[in-house]
């Protein structure tokens, strides 16, 4: 396979979708280009596409990790890789390891992440996405309060999502076991003195809670997120994962996130 010079990503306001494109990207061109001013912020290795570069180049928007046509004698029983975590077959394993790799992390951002995390010992991560869609029947706390409380309650659990409510929930019901990034914002005068706005910052936020879910030994995530799965690539696939799937699933959802052979 011959490796082009440029792919942009255009499309996807989701981060942890925004991400898995731009591995995709990675496997078929040398360097991935933005319209996203945030991501070009969070990875030093992607810049902002020029509207001569977004004329000039291919572009793309697929939540999906591309699988070339000559890869899918790999493929077992989906007809994609995603969201299988230890299921995802060795081939493509390596291969987006390798991807994921190419990203190269603003430095600032990692040595916040290292400080944060320099004391953890066998955190469990609890991502929580109740989400604001017709998927908003599938959340249940209890549905993560189960596995949480099978596990070792000794342990601290690092807690990020997306609704204040149910984090206050678990805030509320796990107490001085909780650890949450969303006290302590990480916080560059760089990006007030360059005029950025206040959602770049809320991808940077963002994309530290990735980060820190990854550095989780276990992660129990919610059903379908890629916010879980990205963080379960970008710690190169090391955390134990565990995806309560909600009770109420329709199948015919389910098949759509993993369509068989």
């Amino acid at each position: 396979m011959s490796i082009m010079e440029i792919g942009i990503h255009s499309g996807s306001p989701g981060l942890a979708n925004r991400i898995k494109n731009y591995v995709s990207i990675l496997t078929t061109f040398k360097q991935v280009l933005t319209t996203k001013s945030s991501d070009a912020y969070i990875f030093d290795s992607i810049d902002i596409a020029t509207e001569e570069q977004l004329n000039a180049y291919p572009c793309y928007d697929n939540w999906r990790l591309h699988v070339e046509e000559q890869e899918k004698k790999y493929l077992d029983k989906f007809k994609h890789i995603d969201l299988l975590f230890e299921k995802t077959p060795s081939y493509f394993v390596e291969k987006y390891k390798k991807s994921f790799s190419y990203l190269k992390i603003n430095k600032d951002i990692l040595d916040y992440v290292d400080e944060f995390t320099k004391d953890w010992d066998n955190v469990i991560g609890l991502h929580i996405r109740s989400w604001y869609c017709d998927r908003r029947k599938y959340h249940s706390n209890q549905l993560f309060e189960d596995v949480i409380d099978k596990l070792d309650h000794n342990k601290k659990i690092f807690l990020c999502g997306d609704n204040d409510q149910v984090l206050n929930y678990f805030e509320n019901k796990y107490g001085d076991r909780i650890i949450t990034h969303s006290q302590e914002r990480y916080t560059d005068p760089h990006l007030a003195e360059s005029g950025h706005n206040s959602s770049i910052q809320t991808n940077v936020d963002a994309f530290i809670d990735l980060m820190l879910l990854s550095k989780c030994n276990t992660i129990v995530g919610t059903y379908a997120s890629t916010f879980t799965e990205v963080a379960w690539w970008l710690g190169q696939c090391k955390s134990e994962v565990i995806i309560p799937e909600p009770v109420n699933l329709e199948e015919s959802f389910k098949n759509r996130i993993f369509e068989t052979l």
